[in-house]
This record gives structure tokens, C-alpha cells and sequence, in this order.
């Protein structure tokens, strides 16, 4: 039977994405080219552009938010290799439990942190206040914390699916021949859980950037991360309040097309 190639095979899926995706696109785009107060209908103009470029809002927005990206998600590739060191031939039930926060919605995980480390949460009732600020804090602790909760497990089982009996034998093999814990890590397990975690990690990261729901609920009042100040700026009374969250968007959009043109070059390195 012939083999149908994979191009072939992922092109109707393919389709579909771009029809939807870029369909959103085409009317971020236009949105974003929308004239201001002063403009005839019609008119293309940058003023939207120029008025979130020349902004220190957007621009300590994007700082920030690329901040809580790149933490959140080297944070998560630390402790799930962690975990995964912890749990890697322990039975499949072992897996699921760490496997559970995955489905749950950020949402959800966000609501749950504020009621337990909030003011007046569960353990400033019992402990009493904590000695840092994790809710509403600049730095974003907070928003850092509900992702590493969140993506850490997700990243954990991609890593323990290819740690294996095989690789945990050639590691058995370098500690005979003299390679510490570090070495081991470096030249057996690395070159193995590097492929999945990178995918992973660029999913996560992408994930991260464009999210909204938990800046919202967690995360300070300034700097705000970009999808939160696109919202902003589409609930404001202003008449060019949705062409500047459009180009924010297309910002977003824009860092997360290059996660996955990154995807699709790690894939196809790996063939």
C-alpha cells in the first residue's frame, strides 16, 4: 500500500487553521489600519501603530510580559526534569496524579491560588502574612507561580514518555564507568528529553504570552502583560480603542507565529 505523505496527509487540518487563523488575522489587521477620530471612512492610516509604539505603557507591557514568559517557562523545564527524575519508572498511576493539574483550566488554578495566598487567604488565616507579595506583586511572582503550577506537569509527562527502561540503562552504564549525576544528566538523559521538551517549552512559551486570564486575575495593576492591555484598550471609551488592541494583538500573534515557524524547524531537524 502506498505510503500518502505527510504533507498530504496534515493538508486538509492545515487548511482549516489558516481559514480560521488567518481570516482572524486578515481583521486584526484591518482593524488595526482604521483611521482615528479625525479620519474619513475608508482611510488607512498607521495612527493606531504609532500611538502603541510610542506608548511607555506598551512598552514596559512588552518587557513584562516577555519577562513572565521566559521565566515561567525556564522555571517549568527546571522543575518538570525534576519531577520527572522523581517519578520515571514508578507505576502509571503515579503519572496520572501528576498528570491531573494538566487539564484543569488556568483559570481555575488562578482563582485557587488567590484563595489561598491572597490577603486574607487560607494561609495568612493560619500562618499569617506572608513575608513576600505574590498577588498583584510588579515582578509577577504571582502570575509565574499559577503557570509553573499549570505547565510543569504538562512538560513532566512529555519528558518521563521518553525516559525510559532504555536510557535509564546507558545511564546505569555511564555510573559504572565513572560519570557523576551531572555528566550523566548532560551526555545520556539530555540528548533524549531534548526534542520533547523543546517542543514543549515553545508550546508553553507561546501559550504564555498571548494569555490573558490569569494576568487578569493575579497580576498587577502596571505594568500589565499585552493581552491584558489589549483588553483595556477595547473596553475604553476612546474612538480608537480598537485599532490599538488590535496591534497589540497582532503583536501577540506575531511572537506566537514564531514559536511555531520555530516548532516546524525543530521537527524537521529532528527527521
Amino acid at each position: 500500500m502506498r505510503r500518502v505523505p505527510a504533507a498530504v496527509a496534515v493538508l486538509p487540518a492545515c487548511m482549516i487553521i489558516v481559514a480560521l487563523f488567518g481570516g482572524a488575522l486578515v481583521g486584526a489587521v484591518r482593524t488595526s489600519l482604521e483611521p482615528g477620530p479625525a479620519g474619513l471612512a475608508g482611510e488607512v492610516s498607521l495612527d493606531a501603530w504609532r500611538a502603541i509604539l510610542t506608548d511607555p505603557a506598551f512598552l514596559d507591557s512588552l518587557l513584562f510580559t516577555s519577562w513572565i514568559t521566559l521565566a515561567s517557562t525556564a522555571i517549568s523545564m527546571i522543575v518538570a526534569v525534576g519531577l520527572a527524575h522523581l517519578i520515571r519508572g514508578r507505576r502509571r498511576a503515579l503519572w496520572a496524579l501528576f498528570g491531573l493539574p494538566v487539564p484543569v483550566p488556568h483559570l481555575l488554578v488562578a482563582v485557587v491560588v488567590v484563595l489561598w495566598i491572597g490577603p486574607a487567604g487560607v494561609v495568612d488565616r493560619l500562618a499569617g502574612a506572608l513575608p513576600f507579595e505574590l498577588i498583584r506583586d510588579r515582578a509577577g511572582l504571582g502570575i509565574m507561580l499559577v503557570y509553573v503550577l499549570k505547565e510543569a506537569p504538562f512538560l513532566t509527562l512529555l519528558i518521563v514518555a521518553v525516559w525510559g527502561p532504555e536510557v535509564r540503562a546507558r545511564e546505569e552504564a555511564a555510573a559504572t564507568m565513572g560519570a557523576g549525576p551531572l555528566q550523566r544528566l548532560r551526555w545520556v538523559v539530555w540528548p533524549r528529553i531534548a526534542a520533547p521538551l523543546s517542543f514543549g517549552s515553545l508550546i508553553v512559551a507561546a501559550f504564555v504570552f498571548g494569555s490573558f486570564e490569569v494576568p487578569l486575575v493575579v497580576g498587577p495593576t502596571y505594568p500589565k502583560t499585552l493581552a491584558v492591555l489589549a483588553l483595556d484598550a477595547a473596553r475604553t471609551s476612546e474612538l480608537d480603542g480598537q485599532a490599538r488592541s488590535a496591534s497589540i494583538l497582532l503583536v501577540t500573534a506575531a511572537v506566537t507565529i514564531v514559536c511555531a515557524l520555530l516548532l516546524v524547524r525543530r521537527a524537521r531537524a529532528d527527521e
